[in-house]
């Protein structure tokens, strides 16, 4: 018979051991409740009565009530037929606690390894839109030329060569110079601070300028008109709100022309009045 010992402890149903044992003497329930707890222990007792009385000192005295409670097994070693039925399920209830808790560190390692997955992942994504967004705002400050196919000292620049250099690198008397690296990022960040401190304009808090910025600082003279527009819109009447940097850009020779100095009341006021005639 295989050997399983226990490191629990051993289980005595009070009632059911003072019932098998009615009747008896202290001295052999205690001899009795003795050997059964080295049998516990050691998972079998000797067979020898000699090697008994070792363990339990006056055992031979109440032997003969005690000899049936522990028979011996084919393996010449005694055993309980009652204890040993406990034993198995103790045995059996301490490998399913040992199995559960290997479940369950089996399955917070693979919660922790899809976790950290995860975390790794995620950060990846971050970087890689990060460097994403670098790129796309590489592309729009700093672009980089195109080159014609016959290109000439005459020629002139397509739309992407006026991102970063056109062949008008000065006006004269104004304020940008596009033979320089980065002149649309460096303009903006000028139009920008002036931008943001002029009444009736919606501040700009974005990083990047506006997508038509480059195009439209490109332009010979718009530079000027717009810094020159944005000047006069404080004394705009028409605009009740504040007017949106990309819907300025629209407006900038309007403005120039006078068309929004006046409110919107005013203005209806004007196109309702009667011009002259009979009534």
């Amino acid at each position: 018979m295989a050997q399983h010992k226990v490191d629990i402890y051993m289980p005595l149903y009070v009632r059911d051991f003072l019932t098998s044992t009615l009747g008896w003497s202290a001295e052999e329930r205690g001899h009795y409740l003795t050997l059964l707890m080295v049998a516990w222990d050691r998972g079998s007792l000797p067979a020898e009565l000699d090697r008994l009385e070792r363990l339990s000192q006056g055992v031979t005295n109440v032997w003969p009530m005690l000899a049936d409670k522990f028979p011996v097994g084919e393996d010449g070693q005694r055993r309980n037929a009652r204890l040993e039925h406990h034993r198995e399920r103790c045995v059996e209830l301490k490998e399913k606690r040992v199995e559960a808790a290997r479940r369950a560190a089996s399955a917070k390692a693979a919660a922790m390894t899809a976790r950290a997955n995860a975390e790794q992942t995620q950060s990846k994504r971050r970087a890689d839109a990060q460097q994403t967004q670098s790129k796309r705002e590489a592309i729009v400050i700093h672009p980089t030329p195109t080159p014609t196919s016959t290109p000439t000292s005459t020629s002139t620049p397509t739309s992407s060569l006026r991102e970063e250099r056109n062949t008008h690198t000065t006006h004269a008397g104004g304020i940008s110079d596009f033979s320089k690296p980065g002149w649309a990022a460096d303009e903006w960040d000028r139009f920008a601070a002036v931008w943001n401190s002029t009444e009736r304009a919606t501040p700009w808090n974005h990083l990047m300028a506006p997508s038509s910025w480059v195009d439209l600082a490109a332009s010979p003279g718009w530079l000027d008109r717009a810094h020159e527009a944005l000047a006069r819109l404080p004394r705009c009447q028409w605009f009740g709100d504040p007017v949106a940097v990309t819907r300025f850009f629209e407006y900038v020779d309007r403005i120039l022309a006078g068309e929004f100095d006046n409110a919107k009341q005013d203005v209806k006021r004007r196109v309702r009045q009667p011009t002259g005639g009979n009534l």
